[in-house]
């Protein structure tokens, strides 16, 4: 799908991911196109489903959410119902942001934000540890943050 949009939409893209706050006619003065064909290029682009929202981005530290962890998760049990159980119970739990499959010896990464050790150590011990298909669980905490964005990536380097 990337191969297939014009420059323009990549463009439109790569500016609204860094700042959705900006008003039609400012957009359309960035990639220089009068406003109507912009709007039209910007509603295109929701309408395809390639913009799927518009959020704001909020400063954890600043809400005194201070710990990141990573957490591999090995589940004992394969079935369907055990990993659908497992997915849809996960995905009602705030603190974890992003739940992925993964391969080799584990089956989930997720991304789990607290306060601080305590508050993880309860979730782990309340909600992970409780699950009956969870058989082993490895976490990581970040450090120090080096980079961090929620933008794709358009303009790929060749």
């Amino acid at each position: 799908m990337l191969d297939n949009l014009s420059e323009i939409d990549k463009k439109i893209l790569d500016i609204l991911q860094n700042n959705c706050n900006l008003t039609n006619n400012e957009l359309a003065a960035l990639v220089g196109l009068s406003p109507a064909p912009c709007w039209r290029r910007v509603k295109r682009l929701e309408d395809l489903g390639i913009i799927t929202q518009k959020v704001a981005l909020i400063d954890q530290k600043k809400l005194s959410l201070d710990i990141i962890v990573y957490a591999s998760v090995k589940i004992s049990n394969h079935t369907e119902e055990a990993l659908d159980i497992f997915e849809s119970t996960i995905i009602t739990y705030p603190e974890v942001t992003e739940c992925y499959t993964i391969s080799g010896g584990m089956d989930y990464m997720l991304r789990i934000i607290t306060k601080d050790m305590k508050t993880y150590e309860d979730f782990l011990r309340k909600r992970l540890l409780k699950m009956d298909m969870v058989q082993e669980i490895h976490s990581r905490f970040a450090v120090t943050k080096v980079k961090y964005t929620t933008a794709i990536p358009l303009i790929l380097s060749t």
